[in-house]
């Protein structure tokens, strides 16, 4: 049951998708730091804590992010678990594929403009941040709002729920800090939960 002091799960989602699209520079910990000071829930009480011990102060704490961010998600090598839909979807595992294009249709039928062009629609930092801003609708407008509803259930049950799985399974393995496997649990048991 959700509390005063608990992020709502689209707060939850927004923070993650930061996670996912943001370089974990001082300025992006620190933020996160405070947006988790309060926050009980137990999906994110493990997250919180490795980010808790993070010391921003610390320039070898840093540049280990850094450089487990970029081995996780950028390159140059081939990453252990590419964070976009359609290399877990397709069957050459390729980007940029039918997952991409889907999600784009998504995007648009909620009247969402994804005009960043570094980002590819079916990023798991842009597909958590389209879920959250569903969630956030779907609280604002008329209750029963049968579009949102349905958009929820697409980019949950035809996207989220087929390849995040596997994605932070992925993701927790190759991971050499507490951060970015906690990353991948929390993720994988808040999105679990609000597909459920």
């Amino acid at each position: 049951m959700m509390t005063a002091e608990m992020v709502t799960p689209s707060e939850a989602l927004g923070m993650l998708s930061s996670m996912y699209l943001c370089k974990p520079s001082v300025a992006a910990i620190e933020n996160w730091k405070t947006a988790l000071s309060e926050d009980t829930s137990i999906f994110l009480q493990e997250l919180r804590d490795s980010i808790m011990g993070i010391n921003t102060a610390a320039e070898d704490d840093l540049e280990e992010l850094l450089w487990e961010y970029t081995r996780l998600f950028i390159g140059p090598y081939k990453l252990p678990c590419p964070p976009w839909e359609s290399v877990y979807t397709s069957p050459k595992r390729l980007m940029m594929q039918d997952a991409a294009d889907q999600v784009l249709q998504l995007y648009r039928d909620a009247g969402v403009n994804l005009d960043t062009p570094d980002i590819m629609p079916d990023h798991i930092g842009a597909e958590l941040n389209f879920l959250a801003l569903l969630l956030r609708k779907s609280q604002s407008e008329a209750a029963g709002e049968d579009r949102i509803t349905i958009l929820i259930d697409h980019i949950l049950k035809d996207h989220l729920l087929k390849w995040l799985p596997d994605f932070t399974r992925d993701m927790e393995n190759a991971a050499e800090t507490l951060f970015y496997r906690s990353l991948a649990r929390a993720t994988r048991n808040l999105v679990d939960f609000i597909g459920r």
